[in-house]
Parts: C-alpha cells; sequence; structure tokens
C-alpha cells in the first residue's frame, strides 16, 4: 500500500493549503476577505496599512499580536538576564556584609541555597501585577534570613492594587436544573473600550452633577483637557495609540465608570459598562503608581479609586485605600501650609488643598460611620480651602459649586470635633491628653452647629441638577451632626430630656429627608445611607421607651406614619443593596414591639413588654448582644456607643449581583432617552 500523503492529488494538496491558509490568516484579512501572505511578523497588508497584525487565540478569546510568541520569549531572556544580575548583586552584598566566607564558597551558596536566591516576580503578562520587586535577603553565620530590603518586596503599586478587587465570578442560579457546570477557565474580566465622543461629555457631566460634588477630586477643565486629548488621537486620520498617556486614559475611564454607576436600566442592575471601564482603568494603574512623574499624580489615581469604591464597596477596601490616601498627604506635606507652600502658584496649591480635602472627607465618613479611629488629628492639620474664583472654575455654578463643597467641609470638621468629645476612647485623662470640659464645650458647639446650617450657600444658584440644589441632602447631613451631638454616647450615657427630645425630632426628619431622597433618585453611597436610616430609626425608638416626655409629646399617628416610611425606604434601599433587608427586619421587630406598647398605652393599659418578646426582639439586632439590658426593658442600647463597625464592615462587602456580568446593556439608548433619570 502506498504512502497516502504521496498518493494525495493535487487538487487535494491545493485544498490543503488554502484551507492552512485561511485559518493562519490575520484577524484583518479575513475581516477585509482578502488574501494574507502570512509574512511574519507582520503581513504585507497590515504592514502596509501600519497597523497592528493580531492573531485570534481561541483560548483566551482575545486577539493577539502573531509575534506573541517571540515576544514573550524576548521578556523571558530579559527576565532572566536581570535576575542574574540581581543574583550577582546580592552575592556581593553578602560577601561584604555577612560573617567572612571565602568567596568560591559563597559563589555556591549563594547560587544553591534557596535563601540566597531572591525572586522576581514578572508582570510583563500579567495587568493584575506590578511592577517586579526583589526582597534582598542578607544572612548571618547560620544562613537565616535576617533582613529583608526594598520593603519585603512589596512595591506601593502591589499595595495599592491589593486594596482593589479584580476578580469576576458568574453565580449560578441554585434553581438550574443542569447541575453544577466545570469550566475550563475562569470567565474574564469585563473591559470596556471609549464611549462615542457626545456620549462620553454627557457622562462627564453626570460625573460632576451627580456623583461627585460632596467629594471634588477632578476640575471640570481638566476633564475636559483629558477627554480632548484622548478623542483628538483617536478621532485622528492615523491615529498613534501610543502616544495617549496612561494618566489621561486612567483619568477618562475612571470618570465614565464613576459616572455610569448606579445608572438605572431595565431591570435594576448596574451597568456592566461601569465595571468594564472601571477593569480597563486598573490596566492603567500598575505604570501610573511604579513611575508616575507626580506625586499628585499618584494622589490622584488612589483617591479616584476610592470614590469608585464608595459608590461600589464590593469591588474594594475604601478603608485600606484611605488610609494610604492620608498617608499620602502626610508624606507630601498636603496637611500642613508653610509659608514655602503658599507662595506656590495659585492653580498647584488649589489642587493640594482639593486633594487633601477630599481624602479628609472619606476618612472622616469611615472613621465616623464605622467609630474607629482618625487618619489624621484635626490639630495636626492647617490647610486653606480651595479658592472658588480660580481661573480653573469657569462658569459662576462651578463657582458656586466649589464654595458649598468648602461649607461641607466645616461640617466634617464639626463631626470631628464631636467624635473627639464624646466618642474618643481614652484610658483616662491624663496631664498630657486631658478631657475636655464638656458643660463649656456643649454650649459652645451648639450654636457653631446652627450657624452652619444658617450659612449655606443660597441653593438656588446651584445647577439645578445638582444635589447641591436639593434642600432633603443638606437637612440630612446637618441632622447626622445633630444626632451625632445628642445620642447616647460613652462620656454621656444617659443624655438630658432635653437632649432626648432634639434626638427624636432630628430623627424623624431624618427619616422623612431620606425617603424624599430615595423617592426622589439622590441616593448614591447606599450604605452610608442605609447606617443613617436605620441609626434614626433606632434612636426614635430609644427615646420614646426611654424619656416619658418624649411619649406625652408624640402622636401615636406621627409615630406610626414615621416609622412606616424608615421601614419602607429600608425595603426600597435593599433591592440595591441586599444587606438592608437584615435592617428592615430588625427595625419592622423594634417598631412593631413599640407600637403595640404605644397604642394599649393609649387605652389605658400600662403593662410592659414580657421577657420573651424582649429576646424576640433581641434576636433580630445585627450588631453585638450587649447593646441590650433585658432585665430593663425601657433601655435598650448600653451605655458604650453603638457597635455598629462589625455591622457595616460586612455590609460594605456584600457580594456583587448575578445582573452584574452578562446583560446587554446600550449606551445609546441610554442617552437617546428623554426620560432618563441619572439621580
Amino acid at each position: 500500500m502506498g504512502d497516502p500523503m504521496h498518493s494525495r492529488s493535487p487538487t487535494n494538496r491545493a485544498l490543503s493549503t488554502r484551507l492552512s491558509r485561511s485559518t493562519n490568516a490575520c484577524v484583518r484579512c479575513r475581516r477585509r476577505k482578502q488574501r494574507c501572505d502570512l509574512r511574519y511578523p507582520k503581513c504585507s497588508s497590515c504592514e502596509t496599512a501600519q497597523v497592528p497584525c493580531l492573531a485570534y487565540d481561541s483560548e483566551k478569546q482575545a486577539e493577539i499580536p502573531r509575534n506573541y510568541v517571540s515576544i514573550l520569549e524576548e521578556e523571558v531572556r530579559q527576565l532572566k538576564s536581570e535576575l542574574e544580575t540581581l543574583r550577582r548583586q546580592s552575592v556581593s552584598t553578602t560577601i561584604t556584609s555577612a560573617s567572612p566566607i571565602t568567596a568560591g564558597h559563597d559563589d555556591h551558596q549563594s547560587v544553591s541555597s534557596p535563601i540566597a536566591a531572591p525572586t522576581v516576580q514578572s508582570t510583563a503578562s500579567d495587568p493584575q501585577e506590578v511592577v517586579k520587586s526583589m526582597g534582598l535577603v542578607m544572612l548571618d553565620n547560620g544562613s537565616q534570613p535576617k533582613f529583608m530590603g526594598t520593603s519585603s518586596g512589596v512595591t506601593f503599586a502591589k499595595m495599592v492594587l491589593a486594596c482593589v478587587k479584580t476578580d469576576v465570578t458568574i453565580p449560578m442560579s441554585p434553581s438550574s436544573s443542569r447541575g453544577p457546570v466545570r469550566m475550563a477557565a475562569p470567565p474574564p474580566i469585563i473591559t470596556s473600550s471609549l464611549p462615542p465622543r457626545q456620549a462620553a461629555q454627557h457622562i462627564s457631566d453626570v460625573y460632576f452633577r451627580y456623583r461627585t460634588p460632596h467629594v471634588p477630586i477632578l476640575t471640570r477643565s481638566k476633564v475636559n483637557e483629558v477627554l480632548e486629548r484622548v478623542y483628538g488621537v483617536f478621532e485622528s486620520h492615523r491615529p498613534d495609540f501610543s502616544s495617549v498617556a496612561e494618566v489621561d486614559l486612567f483619568v477618562a475611564y475612571m470618570v465614565f465608570a464613576v459616572g455610569l454607576c448606579s445608572l438605572p436600566v431595565p431591570g435594576g442592575s448596574r451597568p456592566p459598562q461601569s465595571e468594564g471601564c472601571f477593569n480597563s482603568a486598573l490596566r492603567c494603574v500598575d505604570k501610573l503608581l511604579s513611575y508616575s512623574s507626580s506625586d499628585l499624580e499618584t494622589l490622584t489615581v488612589v483617591l479616584l479609586l476610592a470614590q469608585y469604591i464608595a459608590l461600589n464597596p464590593s469591588k474594594g477596601s475604601l478603608w485600606q485605600l484611605t488610609g494610604i490616601a492620608i498617608r499620602l498627604c502626610i508624606d507630601l506635606g498636603l496637611h500642613w501650609e508653610t509659608d514655602v507652600i503658599l507662595a506656590l502658584p495659585q492653580s498647584i496649591l488649589n489642587e493640594r488643598r482639593r486633594l487633601f480635602w477630599a481624602a479628609y472627607r472619606f476618612d472622616r465618613l469611615l472613621a465616623v460611620t464605622l467609630g474607629r479611629p482618625f487618619g489624621i488629628a484635626d490639630q495636626s492639620t492647617s490647610v486653606g480651602f480651595p479658592d472658588p474664583y480660580s481661573t480653573q472654575n469657569i462658569t459662576p455654578t462651578e463657582v458656586h459649586g466649589q464654595r458649598m463643597a468648602n461649607h461641607i467641609i466645616g461640617l466634617y470638621r464639626l463631626e470631628s470635633e464631636i467624635k473627639h468629645v464624646l466618642y474618643h476612647q481614652l484610658q483616662g485623662g491624663t496631664l498630657a491628653y486631658p478631657r475636655a470640659n464638656y458643660a463649656l464645650w456643649f454650649r459652645d458647639i451648639q450654636p457653631r452647629l446652627h450657624a452652619w446650617k444658617d450659612e449655606i450657600p443660597d441653593i438656588s444658584k446651584a445647577d439645578p441638577d445638582s444635589i447641591y440644589s436639593h434642600q432633603f441632602w443638606w437637612d440630612a447631613m446637618w441632622l447626622n451632626a445633630v444626632l451625632l451631638l445628642h445620642r447616647p454616647n460613652p462620656l454621656v450615657p444617659h443624655p438630658t430630656t432635653e437632649s432626648l427630645q432634639t434626638c427624636f425630632d432630628a430623627a424623624c426628619q431624618l427619616i422623612k429627608a431620606i425617603k424624599t431622597l430615595q423617592r426622589d433618585g439622590r441616593i448614591y453611597v447606599i450604605w452610608q445611607t442605609v447606617h443613617s436610616l436605620f441609626l434614626a430609626g433606632l434612636i426614635m425608638i430609644y427615646c420614646i421607651w426611654e424619656s416619658a416626655d418624649v411619649r406625652d409629646k408624640g402622636r401615636v399617628l406621627d409615630i406610626v406614619t414615621t416609622a412606616q416610611d424608615c421601614a419602607s425606604t429600608l425595603t426600597a434601599l435593599a433591592e440595591r443593596f441586599p444587606d438592608a433587608c437584615g435592617c428592615r427586619d430588625a427595625f419592622e421587630s423594634l417598631s412593631a414591639a413599640t407600637l403595640k406598647w404605644l397604642v394599649s398605652r393609649d387605652q389605658g393599659n400600662t403593662t410592659q413588654p414580657t421577657p420573651s418578646e424582649i429576646s424576640a426582639l433581641k434576636q433580630h439586632m445585627p450588631f453585638s448582644t450587649t447593646a441590650w439590658r433585658a432585665e430593663d426593658p425601657t433601655s435598650i442600647f448600653p451605655d458604650e456607643p453603638f457597635e455598629f463597625a462589625e455591622y457595616l464592615i460586612a455590609a460594605s462587602q456584600w457580594p456583587g449581583s448575578s445582573n452584574d456580568v452578562g446583560n446587554s446593556f446600550n449606551l445609546q439608548d441610554v442617552f437617546d432617552s428623554p426620560s432618563t433619570d441619572f439621580g
């Protein structure tokens, strides 16, 4: 029998050649349905057009350069060379700093010993890894590790990326009848391309109007310049993508990610474009943090990541990013302005101040909400406010917006002072750290808190679409501070009757304000709003149980209405924040028992709730059981501050919704719709 290879007809060989050529043709030639000459590394057609010559990789499900393997081989050779150089440097360091050993013996030891051979992590092909880092191990006589240099091989970029979660999982429905689905590889990370120019400008407007007024990091003029540079390159006749600066791409993608966040779409899911833009921005983080030409640029990167994660806590740790940002501010001297700093150009001075106060706001938000220490004390800061009338604020609306942002900083400083005096955990007063005179301080802080409310800039001059134009938002901010001042705390565990009445009134007003904000679509940091609403409901109930004057002055019908408003708003927020369900259930149990008691009391029945009813309520509380004293049903809360830290930590790490992945979403449909509500 003859060899089948030699028995093939010329027609079969020609057909096989055509099939092979069609399979190996580059992506561009296949799309254009033209003949590809398969030249390496670029075919003639791609080389003439001066475009990358790409091939499709079925395993990666992505387009890669045709010389991808050669690129990897070259990088491996380069890394091996760098590794050998670092090994020789390590040997040299060991010879000069360790115990006296002969050169020949040390050479042998340094290569064969796993301790003496430092490791290098390659990052060339993995966007989630960071730049190479080396731990230089210095040995003692016993060949034991003694000192790890270069921050133990952990770079700053790796620290920041460790705070950001980039893994994307697709939860399977438990009701699926197909059984478990086996995947050969984890699902790819969703990324997004740049939206059309018109849509990009619209998203930028959403970013400044709805997402960031209270925590300004970028100016509108800077974002406009970035978009002009990025789209100028992409819209040119012969775009040179390598000329687009990494920082410009990062800023553009982060503005889109934050602007698209919580954008309402059919079905109530968060659009994949927001997450895709965030993942696209993360591709630039490594280089920006490792090779940034400006320290302020590095701080801007960290704060933009924190801004997105504040809206989507499941994507990372806002606490860790805020800590990094505060330490960067201190390292750059942003927290204390000297005469030299004040002599800087106004534009640079405004940028330094804007970035510091953004980090300060994140720090105070977390410290007050979670009950944790401040990242930096107010006594250690001396920073002015950004100038509203600088040339970077183009329109009168932007000038007024900066004035309002500066005014909000004043409230954060007041809350910081309240927390320091009332909630600061000390081992007792000392000469170095004396306790404040509470009576004098309380008489001083109250008029300052009311003055802040009276001095709020005219909201009618704000952008009508901005959160600044919403009176209920300002009321909610101020009422939270009032509750922080008057509610039970470690220094004053049993407030006066006047403070309890103030707490009750403020809690009821706060519940109504948050309900209005939720109805109008003006809630963005959902976990913080859930905390404020739940706490307001608990304080209202606490005041009813604790004060006879509050019970006598309050109408049962008004209390029932307010309790229903709180429960219904928690239910509405639970659609976007699943952990609000536990808060809603706990509050409904507490309010049901309270209203039952109030109604029976009005009917002349003074019977107190039974211990079994109190135990049933206790099971629903999301914080520590030490918050209960079952022997005294009129005192629901402890002498210590409310223990919400563990609850909020868990709440800020809720799992992503299954709707986040795989849903189709058309940007153009959103922007073409005249009824779209970006609130």
